[in-house]
């Protein structure tokens, strides 16, 4: 090659250098935009658990502002069955009136089928019902609408719901009773002979998070006239885990009745999502006491 022809080819190098540098920065970004595209990225509408397991333990999550609804179970369409609840029974009267006569007196967990609904003057619901080839009228307060069964220990019978069981612990003065699939018991019943009676909790409540009262009243169990003692308390969160999920966010109410009789001393410490829940009064209405 000339020299000539070596001074034209500067020209052209040059050109060509110019050109692969304008086009190594779009050739770049492409690679790097492809790179990025190529991998998994994150979802931005993932759900991520506000609730999450906290690092520490014991802990409990705020408690709520408001309380949870309580809701009325429905009564079912007629005929169905009821289940005599009360200790003493309940009276089989002639009309729906107390003051009716007297056909008969069904005994603790009797089942007879309700054909008949009507109020008294009182406004108090009766039931018709037909057992066998006896028919009569029940006050409704006195039977339930759902299967029940028997559970007993010292000194002591109630009528659990159908889905509640009762279980004693290696302490023979103590009897949970907890339905099926809840990790927080419905009722943790103490007894003993003593003057003395230390009330234990659940292991799945915070032993170091006093309750939040929420109300009293009088009320009465087996023949004795007792306090009701309402509270909020705060659930264990590393122990209960789903405690956020739950109808008490995490903050159930305790229902504390002490009963004292001339033989023994007697402390039911119950849990449910409402201040006033149906299942904790259907209990104590069923509790014969020795």
């Amino acid at each position: 090659m000339n020299m000539r022809s070596a001074l034209r080819l500067i020209p052209l190098m040059a050109i060509g250098a110019l050109a692969a540098f304008l086009l190594a920065g779009p050739l770049g970004s492409l690679y790097k935009t492809g790179a990025v595209a190529g991998r998994p990225q994150s979802s931005a509408s993932a759900t991520i658990d506000p609730h999450a397991s906290p690092t520490s333990c014991p802990a409990s999550l705020p408690m709520p502002k408001s309380a949870p609804t309580a809701t009325t179970p429905a009564t079912p369409a007629l005929p169905f069955p009821v289940w005599v609840n009360d200790p003493l029974g309940v009276n089989l009267r002639a009309s729906a009136s107390a003051s009716s006569a007297r056909l008969a007196t069904l005994t603790q967990g009797t089942q007879a089928t309700a054909d008949q609904r009507a109020p008294d003057a009182s406004g108090n619901v009766w039931y018709r019902v037909k057992l066998g080839t006896q028919a009569g009228w029940v006050r409704s307060d006195f039977v339930m609408t759902t299967p029940l069964h028997s559970a007993s220990g010292a000194g002591w019978s109630l009528l659990l719901p159908q889905g509640y069981q009762a279980a004693a612990s290696s302490d023979a003065t103590v009897t949970t009773i907890s339905k099926t699939g809840d990790e927080v018991p419905l009722l943790v019943l103490q007894t003993t002979t003593s003057d003395t009676l230390t009330v234990q909790l659940p292991a799945q409540l915070r032993a170091d998070q006093a309750p939040v009262a929420d109300h009293n009243a009088t009320i009465q169990v087996w023949s004795y006239t007792v306090a009701e003692h309402v509270s909020r308390v705060a659930l264990d969160t590393c122990k209960v885990t789903s405690a956020w999920a739950r109808p008490d966010q995490g903050w159930p109410f305790m229902t504390a009745v002490y009963v004292h009789t001339s033989g023994r001393n007697y402390q039911f410490s119950f849990f449910s999502a409402d201040s006033n829940a149906p299942v904790v009064k259907q209990v104590l209405d069923s509790i014969a006491l020795s």
